[in-house]
């Protein structure tokens, strides 16, 4: 009965980890590689994908239930993203780097499993200096403006399979450069098959092609993968943070809460796997 309620208990985890990562990815600022990192599912689900047979039993149900949540956020909660957006932005935004700062002791923990040199140092340090140099070249230049129609949406997908493969690359605040970000939402919250069919293409190609060579650096260079991928994380978290000028006691409290529930959920977590 015990192993039944560990099982049970665990499956909610993933579960919830998922509408967190599908929700979190169609705001934006924010990355679903981040989250996923986060949660400790970005690993698994290359795994899984380059190597199938080798990894789909291992790892296939939680990534299942994983995905099952990732789609009731991504798909189920677009809307609500719409209106949470409108009414509070900030707040909304807040919360979520409170996710991700609860998830830097995981994150360095699992970093240095293998490994940690003047190498690892150095890799963060560059990660973090490369992804902070592309967002603000990315934030500092005008919308470009691209057609909503099958081959903008065929980007849209690209583009959030890049977001997954690549932590800390946002989709959303690239879309929203490309004057694509509300017509994608509109298009999922409407279930419009014209929006979700070239997306799904899109995100499905471009996660097939990339995940193996993803794979093969994080075999290879490991600590120096991850190393650098924490300063990719750290870099979006700062580009996301709000301006010092408005903060507000009510994004304070909406980054602590964010920080606490998700270092409860990163514990409690690892303590079921172990």
């Amino acid at each position: 009965m015990n192993k039944r309620i560990k099982t049970s208990f665990k499956g909610l985890l993933w579960f919830l980890e998922g509408i967190i990562v599908g929700f979190g990815a169609i705001m934006p600022g924010l990355s679903g590689g981040t989250l996923c990192v986060a949660f400790g599912m970005y690993l698994p689900l290359i795994w899984v994908i380059s190597h199938p047979k080798e990894n789909i039993i291992k790892y296939g149900k939680m990534l299942a239930v994983f995905g099952m949540g990732a789609a009731v956020g991504f798909l189920g909660l677009s809307g609500f993203a719409s209106w949470l957006m409108e009414l509070s932005s900030e707040l909304v935004i807040c919360a979520f780097i409170g996710f991700i700062i609860g998830t830097f002791p995981e994150l360095w923990q699992d970093a240095g499993t293998k490994s940690r040199n003047t190498k690892s140092y150095i890799s963060m340090a560059v990660g973090f200096a490369v992804m902070l140099t592309l967002l603000f070249l990315f934030e500092s230049h005008a919308q470009v403006q691209v057609n909503a129609d099958v081959f903008g949406f065929l980007l849209c997908g690209i583009l959030w399979g890049l977001s997954f493969i690549v932590p800390g690359l946002s989709s959303s605040t690239l879309l929203l450069f490309f004057g694509l970000y509300q017509p994608m939402l509109d298009g999922i919250s409407g279930l419009d098959l014209g929006v979700i069919i070239p997306l799904a293409i899109g995100i499905v190609v471009c996660v097939m092609l990339l995940s193996k060579a993803v794979n093969v650096a994080y075999k290879k260079y490991y600590g120096i993968i991850s190393h650098a991928i924490i300063g990719v994380v750290a870099a979006t978290t700062v580009m996301i943070f709000p301006d010092w000028n408005t903060f507000s006691i009510g994004q304070i409290i909406c980054i602590v809460c964010g920080a606490f529930v998700s270092y409860a959920f990163t514990r409690i977590c690892d303590r079921l796997k172990k």
